[in-house]
């Protein structure tokens, strides 16, 4: 959870003082206005915990594929994180992939050092930016006395065969230098048709690296794990930094001094957000929309706040509904 601080805000000694006027005065840079943080979701502890297991064995790597909007590039980004503050001596990389306009063998290259922002990216020449890539990782590496590198792929199913047969490359030619890769990847359901695309032309060394274990990617799964992300909300955020104010705090002060709680709500919350989901519940709730309804209720009643304020299911309806979640799994159905 980012922990940020509003300007002009003193925390005050002892308990913070903290009411619907200070909360307006604050509201321009609080994190849920632009979606701007991050919560320690189930489904990204499950993951963490699997990518942990993956670079403290020294693995290869694994493929997590879930729809669109499941939160998967999120995950991706607090999991590089996560990575650099438990394993001091690994060097991560996050690297955002776009497809290529025809296959190339300097696209991947590109991509690698672009994530790395190195000043010769641009170079026409596919040897010059192969062997750029590998210094630029075995130098960084070696400056906190690393000897394994872990590259972070999101989106992974725009590579296509030729950037996948440069990642074998890359990855082969780092591990003959002492360096060990392990791949952790993120992609669409289509990166399985990929995997059978590459068995059928015999493509192994590919699907041996990055694509033998593929692993579904689940947004908010059930009523336990949304209660658990409302939890957070209510009680594992804070803004301002050092406020001790949490997120449901900070928009209903009041409410929140006498008892409210947005978990007292998951039940009904959840209902509505399964109703909605419909034919895409299989996957989860996609988790953008599961927070851009939070955020719908924090934002859009927080004029409400008073110490018997309740959620009515009209609020939660418009709260749903303004997340769009119907209209988006309308169109995946």
């Amino acid at each position: 959870m980012p922990r940020q601080t509003a300007p002009g805000y003193v925390r005050p000694s002892g308990l913070p003082a903290f009411d619907a006027e200070m909360r307006e005065t604050l509201l321009s840079g609080h994190p849920v206005r632009g979606g701007d943080y991050t919560l320690p979701t189930p489904m990204m502890q499950r993951t963490y915990a699997l990518v942990r297991e993956l670079v403290w064995t020294r693995r290869t790597g694994t493929v997590f594929y879930a729809s669109p909007r499941m939160g998967k590039t999120r995950c991706a980004l607090a999991i590089r994180d996560l990575l650099r503050q438990e394993f001091p001596n690994v060097y991560v990389t996050l690297l955002s992939t776009r497809p290529s306009g025809r296959p190339a063998t300097a696209h991947m290259l590109r991509l690698i050092l672009e994530a790395e922002r190195h000043a010769l990216s641009k170079r026409p020449d596919t040897d010059q930016l192969f062997g750029n890539a590998i210094a630029d990782i075995r130098v960084k590496a070696a400056r906190i006395g690393a000897r394994q590198y872990v590259l972070l792929i999101d989106e992974m199913q725009l590579l296509n065969d030729v950037d996948l047969q440069q990642l074998v490359c890359f990855h082969n030619q780092l591990e003959l230098q002492d360096l060990r890769m392990t791949a952790i990847s993120f992609a669409q359901p289509e990166i399985l048709h990929r995997r059978t695309s590459l068995l059928a032309s015999n493509a192994r060394q590919i699907i041996g690296r990055f694509l033998s274990d593929t692993l579904q990617f689940d947004g908010c799964a059930s009523e336990d794990d949304f209660g658990v992300l409302l939890r957070s909300y209510d009680e594992a955020s804070e803004y301002p930094e050092g406020s001790g104010i949490t997120y449901t705090q900070f928009f209903f002060p009041a409410a929140f001094k006498a008892g409210f709680r947005l978990e007292n709500y998951r039940r009904s919350i959840w209902e509505a957000l399964r109703a909605a989901a419909g034919g895409t519940l299989s996957q989860g709730v996609p988790m953008e929309h599961v927070c851009l309804t939070i955020e719908d209720l924090l934002l859009s009643l927080r004029r409400d706040d008073c110490a018997n304020l309740d959620l009515g299911s009209e609020d939660i309806d418009a709260a749903v509904s303004a997340s769009k979640l119907k209209s988006f799994s309308d169109v995946l159905s």
